[in-house]
């Protein structure tokens, strides 16, 4: 079978959207979301407001174009959250390395997982410290002429947070069990939202469709208990990140504000389907929560 569809102005675009029952009040604002977003893009957020390819009666474009920006504030709010706790734990690994080990204790496999690809670790760690622009880099190489790589807290700065998470998972388990303790978690369930965490770091730097995602990489929960209070009714769905962000944060930086600030990105969308995020209708109210 052969893709027969031929490219459409953005005007034919308009246009194929009316005829499919979309309500549209402002041409112009219309097109420039076209020419600026895309059809393809936008035709992602057109799904719930579509019964097969008609749009359901009364649905207005202005209806699209809101859940696109709730989306986009969303991942923005999302990556907010991602910094602060990638930059914690950044620093957590690198305190537990150094002082364990000394300021060039994470270039010895002997201090890791033998599971873990420590060569492999090492020539990526290389490839960043060879293109590395950052002053504090040029500085220790022109002074430090006899050290062949970066201390440790230079050389994590350099890292992706996917690094930053395998670099956690290889840790000894003392080292592991004691930045899991200041987070508040166990170690098992650390390493599995800290894979999720560079997943859905991912998606929000490429800026793709979040609010609905069934996660391809899901974050493991302990059972309810004093430390783990609350039930999440799906892990798959953005709900379950969102409680992982919580909890995080609430270490990281209590004083952020970023739990107001999430509730009120809800407020002025209030016909975004919850059931979609699997966000409980009564979270707000929850323990965990308040």
């Amino acid at each position: 079978m052969h893709y027969t569809k031929p490219a459409l102005s953005f005007d034919q675009q308009l246009d194929l959207l009316r005829q499919r029952g979309l309500s549209v009040a402002d041409n112009a604002r219309a097109l420039h979301w076209l020419r600026q977003i895309s059809y393809y893009r936008l035709s992602a957020y057109c799904l719930p407001f579509k019964e097969g390819e008609r749009f359901r009666a009364g649905t207005d474009f202005n209806d699209i174009a809101g859940l696109y920006i709730f989306d986009r504030k969303l991942r923005l709010l999302v990556l907010d959250a991602i910094e602060r706790i990638e930059v914690s734990i950044r620093t957590a690994i690198t305190y537990e390395i150094a002082h364990a080990y000394g300021p060039f204790g994470h270039t010895e496999s002997a201090h890791f997982s033998p599971r873990f690809n420590h060569a492999r670790f090492m020539e990526e760690l290389e490839r960043e410290e060879r293109r590395a622009r950052e002053t504090f880099a040029a500085h220790f190489r022109g002074k430090y002429t006899s050290e062949t790589h970066l201390p440790v807290w230079m050389a994590t700065e350099l890292l992706s947070l996917g690094t930053v998470s395998m670099l956690y998972e290889a840790l000894p388990p003392d080292l592991k069990r004691r930045i899991a303790a200041a987070y508040n978690i166990d170690t098992q369930f650390l390493s599995s939202w800290l894979h999720a965490l560079t997943y859905l770091r991912n998606v929000c730097a490429h800026h793709k469709r979040l609010w609905n995602r069934q996660l391809a990489i899901r974050p493991r929960f302990p059972s309810r208990s004093r430390s783990w209070p609350h039930a999440i009714p799906d892990n798959g769905r953005l709900y379950a990140m969102l409680a992982v962000l919580r909890h995080m944060l609430q270490v990281v930086s209590p004083q952020c504000g970023w739990r107001e600030r999430l509730f009120q990105l809800f407020d002025p969308h209030p016909t975004v389907p919850l059931l979609a995020m699997q966000v409980p209708p009564d979270w707000r109210t929850n323990l965990f929560w308040r």
